[in-house]
């Protein structure tokens, strides 16, 4: 063995050891009655608006300066989705990040229903930090990002994919949310 190789191995090894970011996430299966259809709240990213369709799910997100979207494909109890997020920090000056995440949909022993996730960067699905959420007892979503006016969204498209051009960016221009946050429903999310 070459001294170069040698001295590789260490770092090959973290570099296995960490995953570099993809998940090994099994879906197991959905529980009678789970859906991801709805208005979901969590403690990290707001106000969550979800339209499922078939395997098919488009929404939204906000909190603060924070407005994104996400879209996925269900498999089993997971919803496995790409996010992008518009930040605006500095009036004038947004960034846009991207990246993978999943959702693990389960029932609470209080009958509400409850998502546990991460999300990550670019092609990662995870390593960014938590997602986790739980679904409002009552209203349908209003804000379905990339809907396809189905009917299943309840409401209008607030929020859009460009597409035009190859474009993939986010227009949250007339965004805007006067949901409540049920802070009562948000205790403990955090914590997962």
């Amino acid at each position: 063995m070459t001294n170069s190789f040698r001295s590789a191995l260490p770092l090959l090894a973290l570099v296995l050891a960490c995953g570099g970011g993809s998940s090994s996430i099994r879906a197991g299966n959905m529980p009678e009655g789970g859906s991801f259809h709805g208005i979901w709240q969590s403690p990290q990213y707001g106000n969550m608006h979800l339209c499922e369709s078939g395997a098919q799910v488009v929404g939204d997100y906000e909190k603060d300066e924070r407005r994104g979207r996400i879209q996925g494909t269900i498999q089993g109890d997971l919803l496995r989705f790409q996010w992008e997020e518009r930040r605006e920090m500095v009036v004038g000056r947004p960034t846009t990040t991207r990246g993978r995440g999943y959702f693990r949909i389960a029932k609470g022993q209080d009958n509400d229903w409850y998502f546990q996730g991460e999300w990550g960067h670019d092609a990662d699905e995870t390593g960014g930090g938590p997602w986790n959420g739980v679904r409002m007892r009552r209203g349908n979503p209003t804000r379905c990002a990339a809907s396809d006016g189905g009917g299943t969204s309840g409401g209008s498209n607030d929020a859009s994919w460009d597409d035009e051009g190859g474009s993939d960016s986010y227009d949250d221009s007339s965004s805007g949310s006067s949901d409540p946050e049920p802070d009562a429903a948000l205790e403990g999310l955090d914590e997962y």
